[in-house]
């Protein structure tokens, strides 16, 4: 579809001021990050960040290849596969992102094996299921407003501040690899996916659906970072208790291994 020079600097337009408002929201500078640089957090405080986020790297690729799916035509798929293809390790030396990031939990202090072991917090578990509901049930544009402009184009902003953090923290360089390279690599992701987007952004219903989508991202991403910081402060609490006392309550909370014990997700024909 050729767009006249017009429809695609209104196009353009649009999406500009959707970078300005991800930019702002809440999920993306949420105190937890925007306070790493002058409150710095412990190496302990990463470990648990650690174990609250691996699921979620871990569940990436596979909303992208559910997206993927239901792209309605050739052009949105390329520019989906290319982002997938990077995810699966092109760019990180054969390693999918899930692989990198497992080094970085072990150098925050988790054994290797225990990573899918780890009582997840709410907030998590709801952030998955939620954009597995968004990559399912949802149409094709909220889904792509989700992955695209709320992930692709929130992660730069979000890891810049992490990786203040990480190296105050006394974390090496090559520990930080997995935060390091998406600040490079989902700048690539943002840009593809935007080039996705444009051609649907002449339609005012359409750009409705990928700021709702944008949006319900972000909102689950406040809340799951709200999550991690409820984690820490009880982790925190318990870790200078005396054995055998807790102050916190892990009952219930379901692992990466169960979810994935638990939850069966299929893209289906609907008649």
């Amino acid at each position: 579809m050729t767009l006249t020079i017009e429809q695609e600097q209104q196009a353009r337009a649009f999406l500009a001021d959707l970078r300005k408002e991800i930019k702002n929201h809440a999920g993306v500078g949420h105190s937890i990050l925007g306070r790493m640089k002058t409150d710095p957090r412990t190496r302990f405080d990463f470990k648990v960040l650690a174990g609250q986020h691996f699921p979620l790297v871990g569940n990436f690729t596979r909303y992208m290849e559910l997206l993927l799916l239901n792209a309605p035509d050739s052009e949105a798929k390329c520019w989906l596969a290319k982002v997938l293809v990077d995810e699966y390790g092109e760019r990180s030396e054969g390693e999918d992102h899930a692989e990198h990031y497992k080094k970085f939990m072990h150098a925050a202090g988790h054994k290797p094996g225990e990573e899918d072991i780890i009582p997840l917090h709410p907030e998590v578990v709801h952030f998955i299921r939620e954009h597995y509901r968004i990559a399912t049930e949802e149409p094709f544009l909220v889904g792509l407003g989700a992955l695209g402009p709320g992930h692709e184009w929130s992660i730069p902003a979000m890891f810049e501040l992490a990786v203040a953090g990480l190296r105050k923290a006394g974390f090496a360089e090559k520990e930080i690899e997995y935060w390091t390279m998406h600040l490079e690599q989902d700048q690539d992701h943002g840009a593809w996916l935007e080039e996705a987007l444009v051609k649907y952004c002449i339609d005012e219903s359409n750009r409705e659906l990928i700021r709702r989508g944008a949006l319900l991202s972000l909102d689950a991403r406040e809340r799951f970072w709200w999550g991690v910081t409820d984690k820490i402060a009880s982790e925190s609490t318990k870790k200078h208790l005396p054995p055998g006392t807790s102050a916190t309550h892990t009952e219930g909370q379901l692992t990466l291994r169960e979810l994935r014990q638990r939850w069966h997700v299929e893209a289906r024909l609907v008649e």
